[in-house]
């Protein structure tokens, strides 16, 4: 068979190229930077152009089936929803039909329908128009909607490798009952390996039966937005993190503000399809699949995650004991001197510099050189995310305390104060260096190796 895929360059569109290869078809790559020639094609949805010329174009090149994987998740000037997500693929899906194509498969998206919260949604709007208008055509066709897609030159898998990466990570929703938004992080999706979503449209090419429907996919399992963003962080072998509880309105606005960047992920959009969550009706990926489909866990470790901004690091365990000494040595130093030689130490002095006199002053001391015996001693015995967290918080807290009251210190030609600077990134290194244990993998996803087909499945 010969199919056309048009958005062969995107993720979706390059694993069903490989797919479909890998099954002995001729495939015809389709793409706005390609030329027309044997193998490949010139597409680009903005550019108008009518049914009759589609059907030409379509003909004469032979196509036998076409997939249709173009898809944006944010509109520009360059790239709308109405020309890229409606009118364009309708214009081919016409143009299909007039030339005697014999299938079309849309990859569309989950969440379309009816009802008014996807029809005010620009995004699923845009796909429901286009993926009405090719079931009403004499042909055979099939509408696939997946969840989340993750694997391989998935934007959105790379943000969210990002956002697991952090050592705070942000919880969409809200950390309190009583209002409609979901609570923070509990948003359910349902993420399917792009590999296994171009199994199931290769397999609907090449069903014997006639195709006429729509299907909704997903991944194995439903989880939360927070054990999703987890597993990614246990694929990534990192600890666990902080998680930060941010109310919905406030994430929103930062959507708004992101559409302004060089990015095509995070926008107002994205955030409602999160917001009202991403699980399949009715899962049909079993069926198209003709097995369980690979739970996410599985999926990551077959193709790990590539984050688009690494912020992890790597540390051996001497160096990382070289480090984890030397703060702690710091910090207990610090305490045992203030401690034991108050006054020739002169803390009392900078104390009473920065307003604690008399009683007070005893107590910020005491205060102070608990404090930092504290830290010195569980960085030694039991460093965790928190410890780091506190300790950045503490070496900021002094430092611009220290520069308020005591502003020749910031100009000191020693710098007493901006030596601060490495030891804060002494504790940035360790906390992102942190790794994972068994304890804080993530135990909610099944290991069952059925899970893991796509790890067999021939690719061209």
């Amino acid at each position: 068979m010969k199919v056309l895929v048009c958005g062969s360059t995107g993720c979706v569109g390059r694993a069903v190229v490989r797919a479909l290869r890998s099954r002995d078809h001729e495939v015809v790559e389709g793409a706005r930077g390609a030329q027309d020639g044997r193998h490949t094609m010139h597409i680009d949805y903005m550019q108008a152009r009518s049914a009759t010329e589609w059907a030409a174009k379509l003909s004469a090149a032979r196509i036998d089936a076409v997939v249709n994987c173009v898809g944006i998740l944010l509109a520009t000037k360059r790239q709308s929803f109405e020309r890229i997500h409606t009118q364009g693929p309708i214009e081919m899906f016409q143009g299909a039909a007039r030339s005697g194509v014999t299938r079309v498969v849309q990859v569309s998206a989950l969440g379309v329908g009816t009802d008014a919260e996807s029809l005010s949604t620009p995004y699923l709007h845009s796909k429901l128009l286009a993926d009405e208008a090719l079931a009403a055509l004499p042909l055979q066709w099939s509408v696939l909607r997946p969840s989340l897609v993750y694997g391989p030159h998935s934007q959105s898998a790379a943000l969210f490798a990002t956002l697991a990466s952090l050592p705070v990570i942000c919880l969409p929703g809200t950390s309190w009952p009583g209002n409609s938004w979901p609570r923070s992080g509990e948003q359910q999706v349902q993420p399917l390996h792009v590999f296994e979503l171009a199994e199931a449209v290769t397999r609907q090419l090449e069903q014997p039966d006639a195709l006429h429907g729509v299907y909704e996919l997903g991944g194995a399992h439903a989880m939360s937005y927070r054990d999703m963003l987890a597993t990614y962080r246990s694929a990534l072998g990192l600890a666990e993190a902080l998680w930060l509880p941010v109310p919905m309105p406030l994430m929103k606005l930062s959507a708004w503000a992101a559409e302004a960047l060089p990015q095509k992920v995070f926008c107002r959009d994205t955030m409602r399809l999160l917001e009202r969550g991403s699980v399949p009706g009715h899962n049909a990926a079993e069926t198209l699949l003709g097995r369980v489909p690979t739970a996410l866990q599985q999926g990551l470790s077959i193709t790990p995650p590539q984050p688009r901004l690494d912020v992890s690091a790597r540390l051996s365990p001497l160096l990382s004991w070289g480090l984890r000494g030397a703060l702690a040595a710091m910090w207990i130093y610090t305490a045992l001197i203030s401690a034991l030689l108050p006054h020739q130490s002169g803390v009392l002095q900078l104390l009473a510099r920065c307003g604690f006199h008399g009683n007070a002053g005893v107590a910020a001391l005491v205060f102070s050189c608990a404090l930092n015996l504290s830290l010195g001693l569980r960085t030694l015995l039991k460093p965790t995310p928190w410890l780091y967290a506190a300790q950045a918080a503490a070496v900021l807290g002094y430092t611009v305390t220290a520069a308020w009251y005591m502003p020749e210190l910031t100009l000191d030609h020693c710098g007493p104060l901006l030596k601060n600077l490495p030891v804060l990134m002494a504790v940035l290194v360790l906390w992102m260096a942190n790794p994972a244990t068994p304890s804080s993998v993530t135990k909610q996803i099944d290991g069952n190796p059925r899970h893991s087909r796509i790890a067999h499945t021939r690719w061209a």
